[in-house]
This record gives C-alpha cells, sequence and structure tokens, in this order.
C-alpha cells in the first residue's frame, strides 16, 4: 500500500494538485484585492494603458470583426504616428505585441464572454501543464526524481502562480516556449529527425508570435546543433538546420506579410523595432527601468538623440559611448540574475527573496553538478546543454537589451532554473548521505560517471 502511494505517478499527481489549488487560490486573492466579481472582466485591476489594457482591447476588437487593433477611446493612451486607421472610428490597426496571446484571448471570449474566469481557468491549466512539461523536461535530461522535483519547485513558485490571473503573454509563452525545448529534445535524440524539426520550428515561431522576445534564439539553436553534430554528420546538419530555420521562418510569414501590408515594412514586432532598446539605453537618464541599478548620464547626452528615428539613435549612443554601454550591459546582467529590484512593495520583495534564495543557489550549483560540459565520448550533454543554451541566451539578449523593475523578463526560463535547482538538491543531499544506490536508480550512464566522480 504504501508503495502504491509513494510510486512516481502518484507523487507526480499530489504535486499538480498542489499546482491546481495554489493557481486558484492565486485567483481568489487577486479578485478578492482587486474587488472583482465572476461576472466582471477584470479590467479595474489594471491601470490605463497598461498591457493587460491592450491585450483585452485588441482580443475584444477580434471578437467584434474590427481586426487586429485598438481602439483608443477605450485604453486612453496616445498611439505611434504609424498605426494605421481601420476606417472605424477612433480605432487604428496595431502591432505593439504579435497576435497569438490575443488571438488566444479572442477564441475565449468569443465562445464564453469576457468574465474573469473565461481567461483564468484556462491559463491556470497552462500554468499546471507547464509544471508537467517541466517534470517530463528534466526526467528526460537527467532521471524521474529530478523531474518530480523540478514540478514541485516549479508548482510553488509564487510569482508564476500570480501571474495566471493577468491578462499577460508569460503564461502562454512560458508554455509554448517548455513545448519547442521537448520537440528539440526528440529532434536531438533522434539526430535531428526531420519531424520533430519541423514540430519544433513551428512551436517556436508560434512562440515568437507569442512574444517577439525568442526572435534570435534560432541562431543559438544552429550553434547549438552545429556543436553536436558539425564533426559527426555534416550533411544530416545542414539538412536539419535548414528544415528548422525555414518552418521557423514560415510560421512568421503570415504575420510579417500582414504588417508589410499595413505598415510597409516586414517585421514580426512592432513598426518601430528598436524602441525598446532606445528607450533602455538613450532616453532616459534613469536607466535601465529600475533605479537599483541606475547610471547618470551628462546633459549632452541628448545631442545624440535623432527625432523619429529610434535606431540611428541607439547606433549611435553605442558607438559614442560604448564604455556607459557595456557598464550598462554589465549592471543588467548582475540584476537579471538578482533575487530582487528596488520598486516592487515590501511583501513583494520578502516574498521573492524566499523563493529566490530557496531556487537559485542551487541551481548554480546544479549548473555545475549537472557537468552538462562533458558526455563520454561525445563532449556535451544534449539535453543539459540545450537547457543552459536557451539560458544563456535569454541573459545575453536581456543584458545587452534592457531588464524590466519586476523581472518579468526573467519569468520564461524560471522553469528551466527549477530543473537545474532539482539537480542541485538532489546532488548535494545524495552525496551529503553517501548512499551511491540513490545516484544510480536510474541506471544511466551519466549518473554511473557522476558516483565516480563524487566517489
Amino acid at each position: 500500500m504504501l508503495k502504491k502511494i509513494l510510486s512516481e505517478k502518484s507523487i507526480l499527481f499530489f504535486i499538480l494538485f498542489i499546482a491546481v489549488f495554489l493557481r486558484f487560490s492565486s485567483l481568489a486573492v487577486f479578485m478578492y484585492k482587486n474587488d472583482i466579481t465572476i461576472s466582471e472582466n477584470g479590467m479595474s485591476a489594471y491601470p490605463l494603458g497598461d498591457d493587460s489594457q491592450i491585450y483585452y482591447n485588441t482580443a475584444k476588437n477580434l471578437v467584434e470583426g474590427k481586426g487586429y487593433s485598438i481602439t483608443t477611446t477605450e485604453i486612453y493612451q496616445e498611439l505611434p504616428v504609424f498605426f494605421k486607421p481601420t476606417g472605424i472610428p477612433n480605432t487604428y490597426y496595431q502591432n505593439y505585441y504579435p497576435p497569438v496571446y490575443s488571438v488566444f484571448l479572442s477564441i475565449l471570449y468569443r465562445l464564453f464572454g469576457t468574465s474573469i474566469l473565461v481567461y483564468a481557468i484556462p491559463q491556470i491549466i497552462l500554468g499546471v501543464a507547464t509544471c508537467y512539461l517541466a517534470y517530463f523536461i528534466a526526467r528526460t535530461a537527467f532521471s524521474s526524481k529530478m523531474g518530480l522535483l523540478a514540478c514541485f519547485l516549479l508548482a510553488i513558485y509564487h510569482p508564476l502562480i500570480w501571474w495566471t490571473a493577468y491578462i499577460r503573454a508569460e503564461t502562454l509563452f512560458i508554455f509554448l516556449l517548455l513545448l519547442t525545448i521537448i520537440f528539440l529534445m526528440k529532434a536531438v535524440q533522434k539526430n535531428l529527425d526531420l519531424k520533430y524539426i519541423i514540430f519544433s520550428g513551428i512551436a517556436l515561431g508560434i512562440s515568437c508570435l507569442c512574444r517577439a522576445v525568442v526572435l534570435y534564439l534560432p541562431i543559438f539553436i544552429v550553434f547549438y546543433f552545429a556543436i553536436l553534430l558539425f564533426k559527426k554528420d555534416k550533411k544530416r546538419l545542414f539538412l536539419g538546420t535548414t528544415v528548422f530555420l525555414l518552418t521557423f521562418c514560415v510560421t512568421l510569414a503570415p504575420w510579417s506579410y500582414r504588417n508589410h501590408k499595413i505598415f510597409k515594412t516586414y517585421s514580426v514586432t512592432s513598426s518601430d523595432a528598436w524602441a525598446t532598446f532606445y528607450g533602455c539605453n538613450v532616453m532616459s537618464p534613469d536607466l535601465p527601468f529600475f533605479d537599483l541599478y541606475e547610471l547618470k548620464f551628462p546633459d549632452e547626452k541628448v545631442e545624440i538623440l535623432l527625432p523619429g528615428d529610434e535606431k540611428a539613435a541607439s547606433i549611435a549612443f553605442v558607438k559614442d559611448r560604448p564604455l556607459t554601454y557595456a557598464k550598462l550591459c554589465l549592471k543588467r546582467c548582475i540584476a537579471f540574475w538578482s533575487p530582487i529590484t528596488k520598486k516592487p512593495s515590501l511583501i513583494k520583495k520578502v516574498l521573492d527573496t524566499i523563493i529566490y534564495i530557496f531556487v537559485f543557489p542551487m541551481a548554480f550549483y546544479g549548473f555545475y553538478k549537472s557537468k552538462w560540459w562533458f558526455d563520454v565520448g561525445a563532449g556535451l550533454k544534449p539535453a543539459p546543454t540545450l537547457l543552459i543554451t536557451v539560458i544563456l541566451y535569454y541573459t545575453i539578449l536581456h543584458s545587452l537589451v534592457g531588464v524590466d523593475d519586476a523581472l518579468i523578463y526573467r519569468y520564461p526560463i524560471i522553469p528551466l532554473i527549477c530543473i537545474f535547482s532539482a539537480y542541485g538538491y538532489y546532488a548535494y543531499f545524495t552525496r551529503i548521505g553517501h548512499r551511491p544506490t540513490l545516484v544510480n536508480t536510474d541506471k544511466t550512464l551519466e549518473s554511473v560517471m557522476e558516483q565516480k566522480i563524487d566517489t
């Protein structure tokens, strides 16, 4: 009886139950805090012009047949000059954000109305499913025990729990990103099997149409493929990378064509693609967004500003002030891996610090103990190296461009951090306890080698 209760499936089911309970509890607190009833849409929880307002407004316009657009009388926000009128009063075609999340909302709203539960319950399901995907990835990369622990860490990671109640793209995006990682792992396991390569390219393309932040991730993935297969099978490497890039680009093509047709530019991001870089590096005297790592610039910095040409202004800033820009990048990298920033409330700082102490130090230990760079006769361990590749991409990207004051930009790699944290905990306690049989439970070559090394 005890063996049945403690079986892997039973423990996994219990962890997922905890994930469901915590996310529904968070939704109840969110509704109570913002005085939202079940019949309301929840928009009263957000300030005017907030991202959530824009997502909701765009989804509502899709339902009403107004196209992918924004109605200014509902969001009360000044729009960029390049946004195009739709022919409907106060309504403009927009490309603030790629379309997947707003389309996701519009489908739910069309089927079930605009109650807060209409989007919150599906996002809770996605949040719980993300915990399961983390379990699957950790089990594939390491072992089932690490999978269960990673699933548990993600199930109780309160910033992601709280975020499922918000109309924000991160919950859906993280699910899609982990799905992409699973397809990539399957493709590598099968020597770049074209079926999984195509699936991974499509999944990453859809992820990019949810959050454009992964637009350049394929470059890192191609390097990852090359490191693994360049000496083994160049022909397979060329075919696999070509198909991967083609399917990724084809998935983005309809949205890029739409933007060209309306805004006369091929883009999967905003028509003003340099706006984020410009805002985080050039425009404000208090950089980055948060003041914990602020830098003060001399007044003459305005001389490099070129109104209406943010790309030229950004390039000029980096060219004229390379040391200042390098200093910003270093500070952002430190901030990206820090527990908190200065802006959040005291209670959020305390909670975020607690979960950070519980997860991140062991993740750093797990980075080392996993020895992802060493596989007998191969060099790199494919699955852990893929996770490191994604983590490295996010770190470099946000160090170069910008970090937000709530560290929300770090959320997409939290499942991967939890996976390495689980490995760190497992490696630490099995070594302290001198129980080599636990290390060798899954009978993998990797675990045998670690047991020998530790001994």
